[in-house]
């Protein structure tokens, strides 16, 4: 409630009026009554005969204008509180944030009609003729507002709002004065991490009052904005990447819009989407390759449609890592020559991005290597030890024997995958003998031995005349038809087409039940195990790595069967084996925490580090080195955390826009050899001002309630300057206003008699 200058009815219904004089208010009433008595008496007898209700009339009238001149005698005042002038100080908090350049108030920015209301009007003069002011700008965070700067004030030019954070600076900067309030000239679109209502309570607590001054439109009614972006931050080379934005919209339910995706202004995807209801997040996604082997900093856009007043939040930056990058080392362990095994190879042969090691063994006690960079890599077969093996970051296993293993390489494969977080491929038939082994526990489907299985359903992929070896054409499942690693074309359709147009295959091998957890990409279209399609393409999370059961051995065909110059069979693999290796960690890893970065944001960097053993190491030695987008460099030790084994964590603000290169370098205590990881982040405007931007009434009002004030509307702001000077705080006086001498009191008594002397006369009453 707006507290204002006390008058008589207030001063009535708030009980503080008195008489300077002395006289209580009950002594007053008390002789008001004698008066009445007394006028009566003096009209028992008249000069000529009244009826009753002129009687009436006469006495009330006489009555009223004793008891209006007893009251003035008595000289009646209020009883208030009230500010010094000039003894305490003002706070006067200015928004200088990017979301009062919105222009919602009758074609006006909300910084103009601030400016124009609050700033170059009267009410900053008449607040000085009391206070001694102190103006600040704040955005996320807070400046001084030197005198005579106020117009210029709301430079709008911040990237958030901070209102909690503003009103804490305000307090510690004018900690020791004698604060008697403040006043908050904002759209109230806070999007700190702090509670602005929390703050000023805080001031309540110290009986400062908030008052708070609203700008710019609660809703605005026809605005679309992109309130989330997610994307890879890093692909491989030829990689197909999705983007998936959410769009929140007001005033454009089932309206198409198109949403794009722009590498230097250039269109590389888009789809016509359909808006859903107001205010509901919905998301949307987009395919896109990349188009060269560098950082790329993208541009997701929706079209603006008429009528939008916001249109800065119509569009956002990311930044996607494609540079060249080490290849992926894959162990590719095959049991006999066959189609498969020469095709995959084939397949990756070209992709820079992958090193297929592979043994392969030709004959009893004979094996072949191919693909291997020394000598050495592979001479004895399967590695020997963890530490040679974790140097891949996965596996495949073709149509191999158990005896190839032993019991402690079976554990080896199974804590590459659980601990290292490396990927495994199983392709084809499953050796019987691994059942009972920890390979079994590794895949996503259960094995069944041959004799278990209905006699329709033995033979497997060895036997083209069995209805398990017959020529099949392979069923997408929901989660295969949108999963990246079945993806050969961007759009829905000539996905869909793609995959009509690839040969059949030949053969399946029978597994078991689908593991809980595990996700069928591809099934065979008629044969079933108690109640399930039998799968194709199985995938599963393990420990921290990945795995992949491939049921088949005739993917082959997919190259042999098709046109030359088709690059499905080598799309698919090489999507499938990417997928499985890129979720082995290096020994240096780095993570932020968050996907993309605003101005003025902080980006906390936290490195995991393993040692040659892939263990965690606390014992190493970190440095950052930030390169900003105007190339200066700076370097920064990173600290361990001793809560966790081998974190290491750094921070610095993003106070640019542009892209942010990191190069993290890892020197061991142990003497191993050093180790270095980059990564690059980008920093935009922030959509945070332009979404959900109506003013907030709601949070400016509670505020001020909270801290014993009120709030006022733009259009309001004339009465801001009393409301502060008679709302109590902490630094106010005891003060008595003086009503007698009213302007309204002394018209109200000389029309009372004027009003007497010409009804006496109309009556003919001397």
């Amino acid at each position: 409630m707006q507290v204002t200058q006390p008058t008589l009815l207030s001063a009535l219904q708030q009980g503080n009026l008195s008489f300077a004089h002395g006289v209580s208010p009950w002594l007053f009433g008390l002789i008001s009554l004698l008066v009445v008595a007394a006028v009566w008496l003096s009209y028992y007898r008249t000069t000529r005969p009244l009826s009753p209700a002129w009687k009436a009339w006469f006495i009330g009238l006489r009555s009223l204008v004793l008891i209006l001149i007893l009251f003035c005698l008595l000289r009646p005042v209020v009883n208030t509180r009230q500010v010094s002038p000039q003894d305490t100080y003002l706070a006067v908090l200015l928004d200088n944030s990017q979301s009062m350049t919105i222009a919602d108030m009758d074609g006006r920015s909300r910084a103009a009609a601030a400016a124009d209301a609050f700033l170059a009007g009267p009410v900053m003069d008449e607040l000085a003729e009391s206070f001694q002011l102190r103006s600040f700008a704040f955005d996320q965070t807070i400046r001084r507002v030197a005198p005579g700067e106020n117009d210029g004030a709301l430079g709008e030019s911040g990237a958030g709002s901070a209102i909690g954070q503003a009103l804490e600076a305000v307090a510690d900067q004018l900690d020791g004065l004698p604060l008697g309030g403040v006043v908050l000239v904002s759209d109230g679109a806070d999007n700190s991490n702090s509670d602005p209502i929390i703050a000023a309570r805080q001031f309540g607590n110290r009986r400062i009052p908030v008052f708070t001054v609203g700008v710019g439109q609660e809703d605005i009614p026809l605005d679309i904005s992109i309130v989330d972006v997610s994307a890879a931050r890093t692909v491989l080379e030829g990689s197909v990447f999705t983007v998936t934005a959410a769009l929140r919209h007001q005033g454009f339910a089932g309206q198409e819009v198109e949403l794009a995706v722009l590498d230097g202004g250039a269109m590389v995807s888009s789809e016509v989407v359909s808006l859903g209801a107001e205010g509901v997040s919905r998301r949307f996604s987009l395919e896109v390759t990349p188009e060269r082997a560098e950082r790329i900093v993208y541009e997701l856009r929706v079209g603006v449609q008429p009528g939008e007043i916001i249109t800065r939040n119509n569009s956002y930056s990311f930044l996607v890592d494609n540079t060249d990058k080490p290849p992926l080392d894959i162990l590719y362990l095959e049991g006999h020559p066959r189609n498969e095994y020469k095709f995959i190879r084939r397949a990756v042969e070209d992709d820079e991005s992958l090193r297929l090691a592979t043994y392969l063994q030709t004959g009893p006690g004979k094996f072949y290597r191919q693909g291997i960079e020394s000598p050495t890599e592979l001479a004895e077969g399967f590695p020997g030890s963890r530490e040679t093996l974790y140097e891949y970051e996965a596996i495949i296993l073709g149509d191999i024997e158990k005896e190839f293993f032993n019991d402690d390489q079976l554990r080896m494969i199974e804590g590459f995958v659980a601990e290292r977080g490396g990927g495994l491929l199983k392709s084809g038939m499953v050796d019987e003998e691994f059942i009972g082994t920890p390979l079994v526990d590794i895949l996503p489907v259960t094995l069944v031995e041959e004799n278990f299985l209905p006699n329709q359903l033995r033979g497997g992929i060895r036997r083209g005349d069995h209805p398990s070896g017959e020529l099949f054409t392979p069923r997408l499942t929901r989660n295969g038809e949108f999963s990246p690693l079945l993806r050969l074309a961007g759009e829905d359709a000539a996905n869909r087409f793609a995959w009509s147009q690839l040969p059949q295959l030949q053969g399946v091998y029978v597994t078991g039940r689908i593991k809980p957890g595990a996700e069928v990409l591809l099934e065979h279209p008629a044969l079933q195990y108690r109640n399930q399609a039998l799968p194709v393409i199985v995938t599963q999370r393990y420990g921290s790595g990945r795995v992949l059961s491939l049921t088949t051995a005739s993917t082959w065909r997919w190259q042999m069967m098709m046109d030359s110059e088709d690059t499905s069979h080598e799309t698919l693999w090489r999507q499938m084996l990417r997928w499985l290796a890129v979720s082995a960690p290096d020994r240096v890893t780095l993570e932020f925490d968050r996907e993309f970065y605003n101005i003025g944001d902080e980006v906390r960097v936290t490195a995991r580090v393993l040692d040659e053993q892939y263990e965690p190491d606390n014992d190493a030695s970190l440095w950052i080195q930030t390169t900003n987008p105007l190339d200066e460099i700076t370097d920064t030790p990173m600290e361990w955390n001793i809560e966790e084994d081998g974190i290491y964590r750094s921070s610095f603000i993003a106070d640019q826009e542009g892209v942010f290169d990191l190069l993290v370098d890892v020197a061991s205590a142990a003497g191993e050899e050093s180790a270095e990881k980059r990564a690059a982040i980008v920093v935009t405007p922030s959509l945070r001002e332009f979404n959900n931007a109506g003013m907030d009434r709601g949070l400016l009002g509670r505020m001020a309630e909270a801290a014993g004030g009120s709030y006022f509307d733009l259009d309001e702001v004339g009465g801001l300057p009393e409301a502060i000077e008679f709302t109590p705080n902490a630094f106010s006086r005891e003060t008595q206003i003086d009503l007698w001498d009213e302007p309204w009191l002394l018209a109200l008594l000389v029309g009372l008699l004027c009003i007497d002397w010409m009804t006496r006369r109309l009556r003919g009453l001397s």
